[in-house]
């Protein structure tokens, strides 16, 4: 009788109940499965979107080799890794690796994003995260165990939440073509062994930096707190992170970076002057402490406090622009 009277006093007290506010139709699920970006799209492009990393990849497009060479890769390579995972390694789920599936359900919330097949390899040896998809894969983020076990949680977020802005922004197959350069991968087998052209091998060269700006953003739309992005960044190379490409940066100045991201931010673009020659991972850094300040990062976070002044996407691409070319 005391549970039957219980069960009464939920439904009649439903605004206190949150559970019967929660959405079950199917015209729900079909809405959230299908996640839409747009309110996000500026053009064809996601409003995070660093320019110049489509730009460059747009002229990839165009140069003479490419389209064997990518096809290669989408057609070969990728299959064959994707297989070789099914096989040997554990996919994460609500009781494989929860801690990271928690992680990769929240950035696929945020990024509105389909939540992509997450793998745990225990055969690198070495921190390590890298993403697979192509026309006939669906995605896939492979992460190696000894970064599950040993970095936080929001260092992993970090790792998570910025290989899956590479599948949304269709990284992948230039993340690849990069490795045939440096001859650097956790994947067993290249297939594409024909020299590239100079003009190629230089265009994914350039287009590596600007990637990672864009690959950044999203992980910074994921974070718990976007503010502490260049602090977990620096911490996790400190730890010994190997990024895609095979680089590490065990010391980096992130005193001297957040000291300069001060000076800077109230400078117009055009009179931004770096005051000493800065690293690659420096000056990647300076262009995230420039995000913290554009108005795409709080489009895509509602629930967190908004900067006393913020500019346009357009406006922040530009500044990013001038501290990459910079050469003081």
């Amino acid at each position: 009788m005391s549970v039957e009277m219980n069960f009464n006093d939920c439904l009649k007290n439903n605004d206190e109940n949150p559970l019967l506010k929660i959405d079950v139709t199917f015209k729900s699920y079909l809405n959230s499965y299908n996640r839409s970006f747009k309110n996000h799209l500026v053009g064809n492009n996601l409003d995070y979107v660093f320019d110049s990393d489509f730009a460059v990849r747009q002229k990839i497009a165009g140069l003479s080799g490419w389209g064997k060479f990518s096809k290669t890769i989408l057609a070969e390579d990728i299959p064959a890794e994707m297989k070789f995972l099914h096989m040997n390694f554990n996919q994460v789920g609500s009781l494989k690796y929860p801690e990271v599936y928690n992680i990769a359900k929240k950035c696929s919330q945020r990024l509105e994003l389909n939540l992509p097949t997450v793998f745990v390899r225990e055969d690198i040896g070495k921190p390590i995260i890298y993403s697979l998809v192509s026309n006939t894969i669906d995605p896939c983020v492979v992460i190696s165990k000894e970064l599950v076990q040993e970095y936080s949680s929001d260092e992993l977020t970090f790792a998570v939440g910025s290989e899956f802005g590479k599948i949304q922004n269709n990284h992948c197959v230039y993340n690849l073509a990069c490795n045939y350069i440096f001859k650097y991968h956790a994947m067993k087998k290249f297939s594409y062994n024909i020299p590239m052209g100079n003009q190629l091998e230089y265009s994914l060269q350039e287009w590596m930096n600007f990637g990672d700006i864009t690959a950044d953003r999203a992980a910074m739309v994921c974070l718990d707190n976007p503010h502490e992005f260049p602090n977990i960044l620096a911490q996790m190379y400190k730890k010994g992170y190997v990024d895609g490409y095979g680089r590490s940066y065990p010391s980096i100045d992130i005193l001297g970076v957040s000291l300069m991201a001060k000076n800077i931010r109230v400078v117009p673009a055009r009179d931004i002057y770096l005051s000493k020659k800065y690293t690659e991972i420096e000056k990647r850094l300076l262009c995230a402490y420039e995000f913290l300040s554009c108005e795409s990062l709080y489009s895509w976070r509602k629930d967190i406090k908004c900067c006393d002044h913020y500019v346009t996407g357009q406006v922040c691409d530009v500044r990013c622009n001038v501290i990459l070319s910079s050469e003081n």
